[in-house]
């Protein structure tokens, strides 16, 4: 998986290949082989998390929320994600960043960690489908900010982890070595 910042401290997660040639630019932490670890419990920690009835792209449609900065998607699916890349937060992501695998549904699902378990698995977070297939979602945790000045609030989405099945556009080869640029 590659993750792009710069100077200004602005980053991008490649959920998918972009087919981008990153060669030119020098590596600043590389993660080669990260295992895939068997976790059971995922199933039931899924269950505990909020699931609403719209897909992400509804939810975001009809402002439910809004994101940090900007998330591509291709055909309904999270392609990538704009962040701000303070240094400490940055260097929490690359230290919990694990591939799960598990049981859900009758189905081989797996789980790109991007925060620790419990930061992921906080009971007040959504669980977002991307399609009516339900073969891949998102886990975000929905934060509240009110302006005082003009009496109106919101909630910003902040991207925790991704949950795909094997049968789903993401493919889990890509995960296996994190590369930041």
């Amino acid at each position: 998986m590659d993750i792009t910042y710069d100077e200004w401290g602005m980053g991008y997660i490649y959920l998918k290949d972009s087919g981008h040639n990153f060669n030119s630019r020098k590596f600043r932490f590389k993660k080669p082989n990260c295992p895939i670890k068997s976790n059971d419990e995922l199933g039931s920690q899924l269950n505990k998390l909020n699931h609403p009835d719209q897909k992400y792209l509804e939810a975001r449609a009809e402002e439910d929320f809004i994101e940090e900065f900007h998330n591509d998607l291709d055909k309904g699916y999270l392609k990538g994600i704009e962040l701000q890349m303070k240094k400490t937060p940055f260097k929490e992501m690359v230290e919990n960043y694990q591939l799960k695998s598990f049981k859900y549904k009758n189905s081989q699902y797996y789980c790109i960690c991007f925060a620790a378990a419990e930061e992921i698995f906080d009971p007040e977070n959504y669980l977002y489908s991307f399609s009516d297939r339900e073969d891949a979602f998102g886990i975000f945790k929905l934060k509240s900010k009110k302006l005082e000045a003009k009496d109106f609030s919101y909630k910003t989405a902040f991207f925790k982890a991704l949950i795909f099945r094997e049968d789903s556009p993401y493919d889990i080869d890509y995960f296996k070595s994190l590369r930041v640029y």
